[in-house]
């Protein structure tokens, strides 16, 4: 796969007693979502065909270059 963004989620939740934990989103050109990389991991999970509704409102990320 070609033209892929990786976005590292660094948004910071509320302290409510639940954690949220701050994945690696990987998307296509067009913007849709077509895996990730769990916190504290390195194995990409690719899906079988992109997720088009990703949203990134309201959240935070730094792009990664690989």
């Amino acid at each position: 796969m070609n033209s892929l963004t990786y976005l590292q989620e660094i948004t910071e939740w509320p302290e409510d007693g639940y954690v949220v934990p701050n994945h690696t989103y990987i998307l296509n050109k067009k913007g849709q979502l077509v895996g990730y990389i769990k916190q504290g991991e390195t194995k990409e999970i690719i899906f079988g065909s992109p997720l088009k509704q990703f949203s990134k409102s309201r959240r935070k990320f730094k792009t990664i270059t690989k």
